[in-house]
């Protein structure tokens, strides 16, 4: 180690002072033949390993870091995508929630309106109902008085011929009994 050390020592601080450096050399056991071809060789193998181990691993680590930088940018552009679709998303979950809250208000609206009218149609059947009820009373009344008329009519003939024994008009009857209606009528 110390020979090595002496002879770079030589080689780049007493390259004038060549005649030291040889005997480092001879006491290595080394001409300047074997030192040259060692020195090709070393060459060689650097440049041989430069082609084929650092020139193809870089290469290669060139190629990986392109297609990282292919995948980071198919990432992002995904992402992105995802965000453009999270958010055309979202507005069509709002648009769906109005929506879905102005078919509600449309279906509040119609059923209330449908109840309305089914009140009102309630109402107007009972209407026609009370008044077709008032009709037929009215009716029912007149058909009493009608029969209760001519029933106090007949009754009233008769008594009155019984009591004046002699006939009387159908005129004088129904003046009779007016009088008698009427009287009844105020007493009410």
């Amino acid at each position: 180690m110390i020979a090595g050390i002496n002879l770079y020592y030589c080689i780049l601080k007493h390259s004038a002072a060549f005649p030291i450096c040889e005997n480092v050399f001879e006491s290595l056991g080394l001409g300047w033949w074997e030192i040259l071809f060692h020195t090709v060789n070393l060459i060689i193998l650097v440049v041989a390993l430069w082609f084929l181990l650092f020139k193809p691993i870089k290469k290669m680590i060139r190629n990986h870091k392109e297609k990282l930088d292919d995948v980071f940018q198919k990432n992002k552009k995904l992402e992105e995508e995802t965000a453009k679709i999270k958010n055309e998303y979202s507005e069509l979950m709002e648009d769906a929630k109005k929506e879905a809250v102005k078919i509600s208000l449309e279906a509040a609206e119609n059923a209330k309106r449908k109840s309305d009218e089914t009140i009102e149609n309630a109402n107007k059947q009972a209407q026609n109902i009370i008044e077709e009820a008032k009709r037929e009373t009215r009716v029912e009344q007149e058909r009493l008085k009608s029969d209760f008329k001519d029933a106090v009519g007949k009754l009233s003939v008769e008594i009155a011929e019984k009591v004046l024994e002699r006939e009387v008009s159908e005129d004088d009857n129904r003046d009779i009994i007016d009088k008698c209606l009427k009287e009844w009528e105020d007493d009410k």
